[in-house]
């Protein structure tokens, strides 16, 4: 008997800037994959409103995924959960908030062992600074979609998330700080 050969998962990253859809892009990705029958995972970096472990990550234009937080600073977390429940789709919401090298190997073990994996992310953070780890999962995708908002200040295309108050944290969350979407062209650095 031949042994055979596991079929390579699907990497499919979504970025752009806050307010551009990703979210919603990943619900209604989740709903399909439900829809057709795939054991769906969820999950998303450990924030405020977990409640053992289990919460929702929440679209701006309100609508609602039911997620497992994790800790951010542990990725890894994510395959015992995986191998677990036997999943074959998994989506992951602001995938910026992780380390970059301990998200990669964990990526890299989901898509060896056949799973897809549908992840977003902010490209730049409110400084116009890049954040590595979606760049570099952006340029390695099998699908990737790039979305753009509308600025605030001027109507043209949103590539960039201005912080408007808050904290001088790089990555704080929107309980804590407030932003727009702005053209490269408008975009004012937060001070604070």
């Amino acid at each position: 008997m031949t042994k055979k050969s596991k079929q390579k998962g699907r990497l499919t990253v979504i970025a752009g800037p806050m307010f551009a859809g990703k979210t919603t892009k990943l619900i209604t990705l989740y709903r399909v994959f439900k829809q057709t029958g795939n054991k769906v995972l969820c999950f998303k970096a450990e924030g405020g409103e977990v409640k053992n472990f289990i919460g929702s990550t929440d679209s701006h234009d309100a609508r609602s995924l039911k997620v497992a937080f994790v800790d951010k600073k542990k990725p890894e977390s994510i395959l015992q959960v995986v191998k677990r429940k036997r999943a074959k789709k998994i989506l992951i919401d602001a995938i910026h908030f992780f380390p970059e090298k301990k998200t990669k190997k964990v990526l890299d073990e989901l898509l060896r062992n056949g799973i897809d994996v549908v992840v977003n992310g902010l490209f730049y953070d409110y400084k116009k600074r890049r954040f590595p780890l979606v760049h570099d999962l952006f340029n390695l995708a099998d699908e990737r979609t790039e979305l753009f908002s509308v600025c605030e200040k001027c109507g043209a295309k949103a590539k960039h998330t201005e912080k408007v108050a808050g904290g001088k944290s790089t990555l704080e969350s929107t309980q804590t700080a407030q932003y727009i979407p702005v053209c490269s062209a408008c975009h004012k650095i937060y001070k604070g």
